[in-house]
């Protein structure tokens, strides 16, 4: 089979086309893992209708990646599976659009959808959202706010994003047994009104370069919570930014960049 590797803000993945005698769970789990290509997920292209096929790296279906689909997107274009700039593309998370606004160096726009603040869209079972709402880990007191965007989302605000990359409380929340189905952890950094500084510990992953599908609930839930001037935001992430925008629908804008591919015989 053919693979492909491509990255969006240094969040990777393994592209191919998808064959249905494949397990793909079986699949991301060989050739995302560190002795192998090391990339956070795999994604399979799904042709007539156009539908992104996601796994994390531990195997594990997501309904949606941010950064993911903008690799899809450079993908489907390098490969002319569309001709179009703007195109639908077909997701756990439901029908994503996209604009392609240059291809070299491809960037592009894509409608993330309407942020949802409900307790069983996170997969918590309370009667209210999760919004402020502190937790005790290890001594520590820490004030979350979770959102679906896309998929389940959990904004930490701090004074230092980076640090975090050296703690363990991304893993720890994203276990929390008050999560039933675990969730991403998002620790966000203010920077002034129109800038954040973002990094995600992703459930099936662990520590990325990116997220975009973080970055969208990380600008929804600084915007309603006072942190951001107006309906958008530049999202620093660690090799490359991100731009947010919207009010109800939510919208990213960003690179996506092919690495390489090759012939590959895989088991299935």
């Amino acid at each position: 089979m053919q693979i492909y590797k491509y990255n969006g803000c240094g969040n990777d993945f393994i592209l191919l086309d998808y064959d249905e005698t494949i397990d793909y769970s079986r699949l991301a789990e060989q050739l995302c893992a560190p002795t192998a290509y090391d990339t956070d997920g795999l994604i399979a292209v799904k042709t007539t209708p156009l539908e992104m096929i996601y796994y994390n790296k531990d195997g594990s279906r997501a309904p949606m990646c941010g950064n993911g689909i903008r690799c899809f997107a450079n993908y489907v274009s390098d490969q002319r599976l569309v001709e179009d700039t703007q195109f639908a593309v077909k997701t756990l998370a439901g029908m994503i659009h996209v604009t392609i606004h240059s291809r070299d160096p491809f960037y592009c726009t894509v409608d993330m959808g309407e942020p949802d603040y409900r307790p069983e869209k996170v997969a918590v079972e309370q009667a209210d959202p999760i919004i402020k709402q502190t937790l005790t880990v290890d001594n520590r007191e820490v004030v979350l706010t979770s959102v679906f965007m896309g998929t389940i989302h959990t904004v930490v605000f701090v004074d230092d994003a980076i640090a975090e990359l050296s703690k363990d409380m991304g893993e720890k929340l994203c276990h929390h047994p008050m999560f039933k189905e675990k969730t991403n952890v998002n620790f966000v950094q203010f920077v002034n009104e129109e800038e954040l500084i973002v990094r995600t510990y992703e459930r099936g992953v662990g520590w990325t370069l990116a997220c975009g599908t973080g970055c969208c609930a990380a600008y929804v839930v600084a915007r309603d919570q006072g942190y951001l001037s107006g309906s958008q935001a530049t999202i620093h992430l660690e090799q490359g930014d991100l731009q947010i925008s919207g009010d109800e629908t939510i919208t990213m804008a960003g690179p996506a960049t092919y690495e390489w591919h090759k012939n590959l015989e895989v088991e299935a």
